[in-house]
């Protein structure tokens, strides 16, 4: 079978590795080459395990986490989250490291030529037994089937549902990668900051730096002469870990500006021979930490359920079944963490970290929302039970169902 990818990001390049064993793959970006640049990401076990999946190493990969320490603007611990626990739990380390190196050794696992540039998606054309797509230069390609990896702004979606943009929550992340010579770039804690003006993360990403995020207010269009002197102002109290010398340290073109969005995901997110993966299907806040490690996740149940017998649209759909109750509890998670239900009082946030078992908590929430981590490449309990279970009845089953 022929499979287009469009969009050659982490979702896109991890879709053609899982799919490269059985099926002819192409990776179409409109980028003049892969984008290696970005910030830094979190990956807990099940990201980190799928990577080990697809053949990457992870010696090197960044820097192993042991905890999370959430912290007052002052520097008072309110909660501590113990990553090491959770790390033994599944097998698989918790890293932080830059997104583009995630990429870069995915893309690395490709043979050459896998990967076309330059291709901006124009049309999507729908034949008898195939789709041709067609870009800005003026060149077409075939295939069986079309896979949108295309980020929030998908084109691909675009085409199956219209202008369905994701819906502003009003804040934004600002956030950058910065050189500092303090001793915390050589830790293995990530501090999470929190206050009336804000809240801010801030972990090491190697080789010296740390990677830092403000969530602020935000309105697309809001024009600031100087973000880092907007962030100084408004942080200047703050005197909480590396919080002085990193506000030192920034300069304006050190800032990216990410707002936060919210898809709306549907039980079924696409038709025919097409379906979407990663910030495409399902993008949610930052926030959350799970943005990579879900296009990892993504790719994997594409990749078992597109070996299955049974036609494009039958495969695709049994790859969206699968996924869809780890998306919606994340889209269900992502909502309830909206602004709106924040800032807490310091005091309070003490005394649950006090009683919460926070540890426990978000070792459950991470298996939770992980096909890989219960071998659930399917949705229904197990990579054996599809041929039993969700073979080509089933599957048209669930389509009957849902008409």
């Amino acid at each position: 079978m022929k499979v287009i990818i469009i969009g050659g990001g982490v979702g896109g390049i991890a879709s053609a590795i899982a799919l490269s064993a059985d099926h002819e793959v192409e990776v179409y970006e409109q980028a003049d080459q892969l984008r290696t640049d970005g910030n830094g990401v979190l990956l807990y076990p099940n990201g980190t395990g799928l990577l080990r999946e697809f053949g990457v190493p992870l010696d090197g990969l960044g820097c192993p986490m042991e905890a999370l320490d959430l912290l007052a603007d002052d520097g008072t611990q309110l909660m501590r989250l113990e990553l090491a626990r959770i790390s033994d739990r599944f097998g698989f380390p918790i890293v932080v490291t830059k997104r583009g190196m995630v990429l870069q050794l995915l893309s690395d696992r490709l043979t050459d030529g896998k990967v076309h540039f330059g291709k901006r998606l124009t049309a999507i054309e729908h034949r008898p037994n195939s789709l041709t797509v067609s870009f800005s230069d003026g060149t077409t390609a075939e295939g069986d089937v079309v896979i949108g990896a295309d980020g929030h702004r998908s084109a691909v979606r675009c085409h199956l549902f219209g202008d369905d943009p994701a819906a502003s929550l009003g804040d934004a992340t600002w956030h950058g990668i910065t050189s500092l010579r303090s001793s915390f770039v050589q830790g293995n804690r990530i501090h999470s900051l929190y206050g009336k003006e804000g809240i801010c993360v801030v972990h090491p990403v190697g080789d010296g730096q740390v990677y830092w995020a403000f969530e602020l207010p935000w309105t697309e269009g809001d024009n600031i002469a100087s973000p880092v002197e907007s962030m100084r102002a408004r942080f200047a109290d703050w005197t909480a870990s590396v919080m002085p010398e990193l506000l030192d340290s920034i300069t304006d073109d050190d800032i990216s500006i990410f707002p936060h969005i919210l898809h709306s995901v549907r039980p079924y997110w696409a038709e025919g021979p097409l379906t979407l993966v990663g910030d495409a299907a399902h993008a949610v806040p930052p926030r959350l930490g799970m943005g990579l490690c879900q296009a990892l996740e993504d790719a994997w149940v594409l990749g078992r359920t597109m070996a299955q017998p049974g036609s494009p649209a039958e495969r695709l759909r049994a790859y969206e079944r699968a996924r869809w109750p780890r998306i919606s509890r994340m889209h269900a998670t992502a909502k309830l963490m909206g602004r709106n239900n924040l800032p807490l009082p310091p005091g309070l946030l003490r005394a649950i970290g006090g009683w919460l078992p926070m540890t426990a908590y978000q070792t459950a929430q991470v298996k939770r929302l992980s096909n890989f981590l219960n071998g659930d490449a399917f949705g229904i309990g197990g990579d054996r039970g599809f041929g039993r279970r969700a073979g080509l009845s089933g599957v048209a089953g669930m389509r009957r169902n849902r008409e």
